[in-house]
């Protein structure tokens, strides 16, 4: 995916000032549930979920479910299983069309973390704002939808229908569902001490789209512009927004694997003949303890140089010259 040159609104023939981003009070990820409250919401859901399956299966097959981001529900015939997931996102980017590709990644990333690369068919849940005016809704939904079906079939899949609802802020997200084989999947829970941990993309992403929202608030702006330049800033969020929308179909944001596995990973994925041409890192250990995240007191920083800089420019699709 090549980078885009960045939206602008007047071509479009929406306001200077219009910003994605401001159809909503939360972003991105704000709007989960913590995950305390909600297994306390859900428990009702949980009683006799899991009971045995021998009763239309013949053998105990793996099985996940409420409370965790993808389901694995064995099927009646065939030693097969669903494997599904639904996930949604408010807008993170002002680019309809990036956003678009984003919340379709973010709908798959639970399948590929789960080892499945394949995805049978996408359903996209469309919440648009009932704050648009008609010529924002008109100009703007269809660059989210087509953002989001392009994603859909770089991922070899498609989107076969949804739903679509009015909503005070805008709503983004989808069902992703296949059908495998047990040897086609991978239950999260096989970690052993001695593994390591591998990330796919670098971290920031938040901070970097945060910072790019600044640039229209003078206040905030006029507090970090000593020492970061617009430029930098553009740079940055640039290089998020294609992070983003990269689909995470190497296992996932964080993989855990075998030590002697990891540096020929890094170094296959970072390999355009035989990975995706993306680097990975080696950033940290498994160790026997009670299921719990330590960062270490000074932890080393690694910074990444930008791809964007380099890369073609993809003009927004459909923009009126």
């Amino acid at each position: 995916m090549s980078v885009r040159e960045s939206f602008n609104p007047e071509s479009y023939e929406l306001d200077k000032g219009f910003r994605l981003t401001r159809f909503t009070e939360l972003k991105g990820t704000g709007c989960k549930v913590p995950q305390d409250v909600l297994q306390k919401l859900l428990e009702s859901l949980q009683e006799n979920h899991f009971q045995e399956d021998e009763q239309f299966l013949g053998a105990v097959m793996p099985r996940l479910g409420i409370g965790m981001d993808t389901c694995v529900i064995p099927l009646r015939h065939g030693g097969l299983s669903l494997v599904q997931t639904t996930d949604y996102i408010y807008p993170i980017v002002d680019d309809p069309y990036m956003m678009g590709r984003i919340a379709c990644a973010n709908v798959l990333s639970d399948l590929y973390a789960m080892g499945v690369t394949e995805c049978d068919n996408m359903l996209m849940l469309l919440g648009i704002s009932n704050k648009m005016t008609d010529r924002e809704r008109d100009k703007v939904m269809p660059l989210i939808i087509q953002g989001f079906k392009d994603a859909a079939e770089e991922a070899g899949t498609s989107v076969t229908g949804g739903q679509t609802v009015l909503n005070p802020w805008i709503v983004l997200g989808g069902v992703a569902t296949t059908v495998c084989q047990p040897n086609e999947f991978i239950m999260p829970d096989n970690a052993v001490p001695g593994d390591v941990l591998v990330l796919t993309k670098p971290l920031g992403t938040q901070v970097a789209v945060a910072v790019h929202q600044w640039l229209d608030i003078p206040e905030k702006w006029n507090k970090i512009k000593l020492v970061v330049t617009q430029e930098d800033v553009e740079l940055a969020y640039q290089e998020a927004m294609m992070n983003m929308a990269r689909l995470n179909r190497t296992g996932g944001l964080l993989i855990c694997l075998p030590r002697e596995q990891a540096a020929r990973f890094c170094a296959e994925i970072k390999s355009p003949k035989y990975g995706e041409g993306h680097q990975a890192w080696i950033i940290g250990i498994v160790e026997k303890g009670n299921r719990t995240a330590r960062i270490i007191d000074k932890p080393r920083i690694i910074e990444v140089a930008p791809q964007v800089a380099t890369q073609n420019v993809n003009p927004t699709p459909g923009a009126t010259s």
